[in-house]
Order: C-alpha cells, then structure tokens, then sequence
C-alpha cells in the first residue's frame, strides 16, 4: 500500500509502535538452551556426542560452560582444553580453560572462558566417553557415565557443560536425541524410540540433575512411538541385554504403589513424571561392595546399580528402591555436605519404612526387622564414633563412615518421634514437622538448618536444638527412647560389647493390629 504525508509519518510511527512491542515480547521471553544428543556404539568405543545452542552473548572473559570434573567421588566427562569447541555469528570463538579448585556446589571444576564478545547465538559442541572401570575407580553415587551392551546410562550432571550450573535464569530449554529408530532414550522428565525432542522451561539445574539411559533400552511401560518424546507419570528403564535379575513389572507396579501413597502424604501436586533407571556395577576398588544393589536420586528419578556376581535380595530391593525414591521428599540442599547427608539420608530411611509400614507394603514384623537391621548395622559400625563431618571426610573411602548418616539420621528421628507423641499425648507426631518442612522448602531457594531447626525448635525447645548439636559429634551413643517405635514395642538391650539397642514386641502383644501402627 501507498502512503503519503501525515497519513505516511502516522504508519511509521505505528510500525515503529509495533516493532518496539515485539522486541519487548521477544526480550521478555526466556532465552534458548538446546542440547542435542548423539551416541555412537562403535566397537571401537562407544561415545556420545553432543551440541549446546544458547541464545544469548557473552562478554570477553565470561564463562562460556563448565562441569565439575568430580562429584563426590566419581569422575565426570573429563573435557579437555581443546575438547569444547565454541562458534557464533562471526565463526569460531576462541575458549581459555581454567581449573577451579572449588567451583558451584564446592565441586572441582574446569571452565571455558570465551576471549572476546560474542554475536548471536553460541553453539558449543563436545564429545564424552565412559568412564573407564579399573581397580582405581572409587564406589560412589551414580552420576557417572558407564556404558553397557548397546547403550549408555549416565546424569546429565557428568556430561553437559553449562555457563552457570547454579544459575537462576530460566531457559527455554529442549533436549534432542539424533537416534535410529531402533534406538530409544529417556531422561527424567522425558523418553521416546527413534530421533525425538522435548522441551520445557526451567532452570540449567532442572537439566544437570536427571539421570538419561540411550541405546537398545526397555522400559515399562513401553515407551511412546517413533519419533514421539513421551513424559507419562511413571517409567523404569534398562539396557535390553542387561535384563536386571529380579521382575521388573512387580517392581513397577510397588514403585507406583509406593510413589502415589508417598505423594498422598507429602500433599505433593506436581504433575511431574518420575523415573527410575537401572545399570550394571562394574567397580573393582577395595571399597566396592561387589554384592546387592545400590542406589542414587536427583529431581524426580533415581538410578539403581546392581552387582551380577552377588544378586540381589528381594527384600533388600525392595527397601532399596522405596529409600531412593523418598529422596525426593528430602530436600536438605543448604550447608555442609555432612549436614545434607545427617538429614537426607536418615530422613530418607525413616520415612521409606515408615511409610512402606502404613501402606501395607511391609508387615509389622518385615518392619520390626528391617528397623532392627538398620540400628544393629549402627550400632556395630566401626566408623560409629566419628563426628557427622569426620565421617563424611572419608565416605567414599571407607565404606563404614559413608553409612553413618543412615543409621544415625534415622535413630534420632525415631526419638524425635517419640518426644514430641510423648508431649502431645499423641495427638501430634514428628509428620507433622516434617510436612511443614518440605512445604516451606517448596517455596524458598535453600533449604536446610534454617528451616528446619525453627520448625523442631517450636515442637520441642531450645533442648532439641541442643541435643542435634551433640548427636552430630557421634558421642554419646544414641539410645532409642521408650516408644520410639510405638506402643506395641520396648527398648532392649541386646548386646554390651558393643552396644547394640534393639526393638522388641512386648509380651502378649499382636503387633499386627492396627493399634501398633504409628
């Protein structure tokens, strides 16, 4: 159309109008984050290749992406100098690496520095092997990227670099599998057979901390057709010719009953998927287990190794899978490593058994013992005297040490349990603060002491702030109170040399009934 005069400044000043409109709408809207995801099963050594696309410039010296090069123990995608290979509209930019002895979340770390400005969007590519399983490689959580008989499983955490892994900006993230249809991937928030894609909003963290399997992969329930990324409430997930030693649908359907009973109780509404992923164990350090089967969570998704050559209890998998699965109702992020693991971990085997206990999953008497196994395992720890911080020092060398913060977490819980049932007549329990404490941590970035000794505080006094304190130094030894399992059981002594406290039903007493449920 043909415009003159007023009626041609009046057009322009509408398109200038409606152009600064769309620039607000476009600045206003996330930024791009796009990982793209390519495996490669060659005999001569399996691979994975992948490409960052972020949409968003950096300055001269500013941190393009970075990785932890360990995490607790075990080691990431260890990237070299040249092995992050950057562009953007002018071609290639030019990255300085730098170690970092305590980088985000205290992690070592290793970053890449861009030495000029960028212009558009930046891609940076890199390409990750598994890690290699020799006599040197500690046992540790199952972050790792390990390979198997056609297929890969990993975390994210190990293999994506990011500019700022603690960054609270959202992205438009989307994850893209370049597979055969043949093939099949998932992550935690989504799976799918053949090339797929899927996309959220959310931050870098809500990438890092999933857990991913791609390869000749099964699942249940099957996963969605060809080319389809899928994000249903629920999926395990395997390597094909590593069909895990126990029956993977009686597993999957107790995980489904456990996880709706557990989201039931937590008053969780997120309509977010959950997943669970299985590997094989290869370690070979003088600290490996090399029997049973163990575990690890991030957001909404845990990873279960087993060891083939010791196989795996029915009951202990049982009691395995349903721990890893109340991590995510465990949400002590703030502080020191040893005070996350003191609350998480004891947190996480209290509530697990508790509630298997309350759903009809573990009888009174599979409870008694699985609650007896876990003090008795205490109790003759050699690592029992050990300080909270001491034990957490050598976790990932002696075996005993890393197990401190189950046992002792979940006794001081118990007792926590009983004081405030005590003071209450029992009309109040320890649910009651542990509920109040994941809602609050729903809504607040950090999580830890300062939500949670507030909250006991009110229940109990200054008195239980005191006694945390003492507990954390390992001395005295923890004594369960006298109805610290309910009303059905007494506190024994069971053995002097060591110390060993114990459950015991009390003489007469069905504890079958309902009235010993607590």
């Amino acid at each position: 159309m043909f415009v003159q005069g007023s009626h041609k400044a009046l057009a322009l000043l509408a398109a200038q109008a409606f152009l600064a409109s769309a620039l607000a709408s476009y600045n206003a809207s996330p930024p791009g984050f796009h990982l793209t995801l390519k495996p490669d099963f060659s005999p001569s050594g399996y691979k994975l290749f992948g490409a960052v696309q972020i949409t968003d410039s950096f300055a001269a010296n500013e941190t393009v992406a970075l990785i932890p090069t360990t995490i607790a123990s075990i080691r990431t995608a260890q990237y070299g100098a040249n092995d992050i290979i950057a562009t953007d509209d002018e071609g290639i930019v030019s990255l300085t690496m730098r170690e970092i002895p305590s980088g985000p979340f205290g992690l070592p770390s290793r970053s890449w520095v861009a030495q000029r400005a960028t212009r558009g969007p930046v891609t940076f590519s890199f390409t990750a092997s598994p890690v290699v399983v020799d006599p040197s490689v500690l046992p540790g959580p199952l972050f790792d990227i390990r390979k198997g008989p056609g297929g890969l499983t990993g975390s994210m955490w190990s293999l994506v670099p990011v500019p700022n892994p603690m960054s609270t900006t959202e992205y438009n993230i989307t994850v893209s599998w370049d597979i055969p249809d043949i093939q099949a991937a998932a992550f935690t928030w989504a799976d799918g057979q053949g090339s797929h894609s899927h996309s959220f909003t959310g931050t870098v963290t809500e990438l890092l901390q999933t857990f991913f399997i791609v390869g000749e992969v099964d699942s249940l329930p099957a996963m969605s057709s060809t080319g389809r990324g899928g994000n249903g409430s629920f999926g395990m997930y395997w390597l094909q010719q590593q069909p895990p030693p126990f029956d993977t649908a009686k597993v999957s359907s107790f995980l489904e009953t456990l996880l709706a009973y557990s989201t039931e109780f937590w008053s969780d509404e997120s309509d977010q998927p959950y997943r669970v992923f299985i590997r094989v164990n290869e370690d070979l350090g003088s600290s490996s287990r090399t029997i049973g089967a163990g575990g690890t969570a991030l957001l909404r998704s845990f990873t279960v190794g087993y060891y083939n050559a010791g196989g795996v209890e029915a009951g202990q998998l049982r009691t395995l899978l349903a721990h890893e699965m109340t991590h995510n109702w465990t949400p002590w992020i703030s502080g020191t490593t040893a005070e996350q693991s003191r609350y998480n971990e004891g947190s996480a085997e209290y509530w697990s058994l508790r509630l298997l206990w309350r759903a009809g999953l573990l009888t009174s008497y599979e409870y008694l013992d699985e609650m007896n196994t876990r003090a008795y395992n205490y109790y003759t720890n050699s690592a029992v005297n050990l300080s909270d911080s001491a034990a957490q020092d050598v976790a990932w060398q002696i075996r005993d040490a890393q197990r401190i913060p189950y046992g002792r977490g979940m006794l001081h819980l118990t007792n926590i349990d009983a004081r405030i049932r005590a003071a209450t007549n029992g009309t109040e329990s320890l649910d009651g603060l542990a509920q109040e404490y994941v809602r609050k941590c729903r809504i607040t970035a950090g999580c830890g002491a300062e939500t949670w000794f507030p909250i006991l505080k009110d229940a109990l006094g200054q008195e239980a702030l005191d006694e945390w304190a003492r507990v954390t130094t390992g001395w005295p030894l923890i004594k369960p109170d006298a109805g610290s399992l309910g009303p059905c059981f007494n506190v024994v002594l069971n053995s002097t040399n060591p110390t060993v406290w114990a459950w015991k039903a009390k003489e007469g007493v069905d504890i079958s009934s309902a009235e010993c449920l607590i």
